[in-house]
């Protein structure tokens, strides 16, 4: 059963609360138009770009991998 003495709380309590859910659901889905570099995708063709060194240095290091493999497997036989 309903209790109809809460109706009229519930009527003042909802407003404030429907606010502070829009508030918070439009501040977590906004995008932000401050210029941060860690924001956009680093391209490698861009002026300024470290990606081309990050992807130097992870070709390198599996490089590095696989010839520690092979000399592993040649100890081994």
């Amino acid at each position: 059963m309903i209790a109809y003495w809460a109706v009229p709380y519930l009527v003042v309590a909802a407003p404030p609360t429907i606010l502070l859910l829009t508030i918070l659901i439009g501040g977590c889905t906004m995008t932000r138009t401050v210029s941060d570099s860690s924001d956009h995708a680093r391209l490698y063709s861009e002026p300024d770009s470290r990606a081309g060194d990050a992807l130097i240095r992870e070709l390198d290091r599996r490089a590095a991998r696989e010839e520690i493999r092979r000399l592993v497997e040649e100890a081994r036989q």
